[in-house]
């Protein structure tokens, strides 16, 4: 593949983005919602959907970045085709575009690689423009019985009461942090580190990549809360103490 095969991908991508009043995909999002409330896939109704390109290490690949949970934190679906794609609504309605070698969609993320002889200009504009449509009507990307159906890696930790002390608190959450949110966080260049916990309050500090990521809010309220409440239910908080503002290399920067 010669270099000006590699280029075409990226020049398309400034391209779309430099495109004022006509781009799919906000150049620069202002940001995401922040209300602990917020349920999967739920987001508050007054959020408007926001689509942000991302960088992928495919030449041909073409990553949007979601202010929607898709799926639970940590899991990933792959299709090579509509007929593998039989539980992700979205994917279909992606391959029906046509072009397209496989979908992939993870908790934030929708990734498409466009075939040899994809119109690179129209799946970049259609592309967004079909999640927007399909995320906007309410659909799910991903039928989420058939997910938890699915085999899925979870550690299993055998607690059954409820009167715990802190440290017996703290020996849960950390071994959480340790199977499942930081290994997941972690390809973000993420981490989660455990402070303490006191009276059924958790105290957490986010960094490397969480650490004034723009995604923040959806990772931590909609995604390790909700895991986090499964294990450990008489949890009062959830506390974020980290400083944002310190942040020098978030994943997702938000515009200022």
């Amino acid at each position: 593949m010669n270099s000006a095969t590699l280029l075409k991908p990226l020049r398309r991508l400034f391209a779309a983005g430099s495109k004022a009043g006509k781009a799919s995909v906000p150049a620069a999002p202002p940001g995401f919602p922040a209300d602990a409330s917020v349920a999967p896939a739920a987001p508050a109704k007054d959020a408007p959907l926001l689509l942000q390109h991302a960088w992928a290490p495919e030449p041909n690949a073409l990553k949007l970045q979601v202010n929607r949970l898709l799926l639970p934190l940590g899991d990933k679906r792959k299709y090579a085709d509509a007929a593998q794609a039989t539980e992700s609504p979205l994917a279909q309605a992606l391959f029906a575009l046509g072009a397209l070698d496989s979908v992939e969609i993870d908790s934030a993320f929708v990734t498409v690689l466009m075939g040899a002889d994809a119109d690179w200009d129209a799946l970049m504009q259609r592309v967004p423009e079909a999640i927007r449509a399909h995320l906007e009507a309410g659909k799910p990307a991903v039928n989420l019985s058939a997910v938890s159906a699915a085999p899925r890696p979870k550690y299993k930790f055998g607690f059954q009461q409820t009167e715990r002390t802190p440290e017996e608190q703290f020996k849960i959450v950390q071994q959480l942090l340790d199977a499942e949110i930081n290994p997941a966080v972690a390809q973000h260049g993420g981490h989660f580190t455990l402070l303490e916990v006191k009276e059924n309050r958790v105290f957490v500090e986010l960094g490397g990549g969480c650490q004034g990521c723009g995604m923040v809010d959806v990772t931590l309220r909609q995604g390790v809360e909700q895991r986090m409440r499964e294990v450990l239910p008489e949890m009062a908080a959830l506390i974020d103490v980290t400083d944002h503002a310190g942040g020098t290399n978030p994943y997702y920067q938000e515009s200022k």
